[in-house]
């Protein structure tokens, strides 16, 4: 079956009565990852033995799964796991559940929905859980972390939250845990509070820009391009790489297309031919626009932006990012 991250809850029951028995952890989101095998540990205080994928052979893994340590706990076999192929003596071995101790395989930053990924979404006792960003995760974090402490977060210090903080889970519930310490002797956490803590200085990001743009997110996407601003990137160079990116979106799509239809293997094979390469940990997004954009749409949207590009041009004081840039390609008619 297939979990999500907001699912942990869910998870740690279905292990517990004995429902799951392995799960493969996968996305570029290591802290997340490290955080999701943490809690497994923790809470059924298990021994974690790391495991050499080359020797992974069904033979060597049910001893392994089935045997006793001079501790006499129950042990988390934990395989760091390179590609998706998985032989069908070991596919077997795991969906039968015929095994004792808890197996736990991380793939890697971007796993195919094919191979062992499919084979744990396809079996009621194994679960594949994706560890990748979630644009709320910094409110879900710091809603849930306040509580444990008796305190609320006002909607204000969670809008800051949510601007500023972004990527890695540890580093996110690093900031968090600072906020905390920070109004100790407070019952909720204020805007100020938030803003004395935490730093809006990280470095902002292009291919986040273009992401949050892509997915209409329009709050992240101005915030993004304010960040970008504030480190003396100009206008002309932000829409530019909004121009880039949807190019390198029409070229894929062009090529994933036959006869109207939109071909999945197709659409891997035209973004590997993209140069520079999307970055890995961006690929993902990048896939999923993909998949529902259009070339025709495409082309549309870098016309808007390059008529955006030409009136900031001719008159950059009163050029606005959000009407006359982002409403103009995602305003439905």
């Amino acid at each position: 079956m297939k979990l999500y991250t907001s699912q942990i809850a869910q998870l740690l029951n279905k292990i517990a009565s004995n429902d799951v028995k392995a799960i493969v952890l996968y996305g570029y989101n290591r802290g997340f990852i490290s955080a999701i095998i943490n809690q497994i540990v923790k809470k059924f205080d298990l021994l974690v033995v790391n495991l050499d994928q080359k020797d992974l052979t069904r033979s060597n893994l049910e001893l392994l799964a089935n045997s006793t340590n001079l501790f006499q706990k129950r042990e988390m076999l934990k395989i760091e796991y390179k590609g998706s192929a998985i032989s069908k003596e070991l596919k077997e071995f795991l969906v039968s559940g015929d095994f004792v101790n808890f197996i736990c395989f991380v793939g890697e930053e971007s796993l195919p929905a094919s191979g062992i990924r499919k084979a744990f979404e396809d079996s009621n006792n194994l679960v594949s859980m994706p560890c990748y960003d979630e644009d709320d995760m910094a409110t879900k974090l710091a809603t849930v972390i306040a509580a444990r402490f008796n305190k609320t977060v006002s909607s204000e210090a969670l809008h800051y939250l949510k601007a500023n903080l972004r990527g890695d889970y540890q580093l996110i519930k690093s900031e968090i845990d600072k906020l905390i310490y920070y109004t100790h002797d407070k019952n909720q956490i204020s805007y100020e509070d938030a803003k004395a803590v935490v730093s809006p200085g990280l470095e902002a990001s292009g291919d986040e820009m273009c992401i949050f743009f892509s997915g209409e997110k329009a709050e992240l996407f101005l915030s993004e391009v304010e960040r970008l601003k504030n480190q003396n990137i100009n206008e002309i160079l932000i829409i530019r790489a909004l121009i880039r990116y949807y190019i390198n979106l029409f070229i894929v799509t062009s090529k994933a297309t036959n006869s109207g239809m939109k071909n999945s293997i197709e659409l891997e094979k035209a973004i590997k031919t993209l140069s520079p390469p999307i970055f890995f940990k961006y690929l993902g997004h990048f896939r999923q626009i993909a998949q529902k954009l259009t070339p025709i749409e495409s082309l549309r949207i870098i016309e808007i932006l390059q008529k955006a590009e030409i009136k900031f041009k001719n008159n950059n004081k009163d050029f606005d990012f959000y009407t006359q840039l982002y409403l103009p390609c995602f305003l439905k008619n």
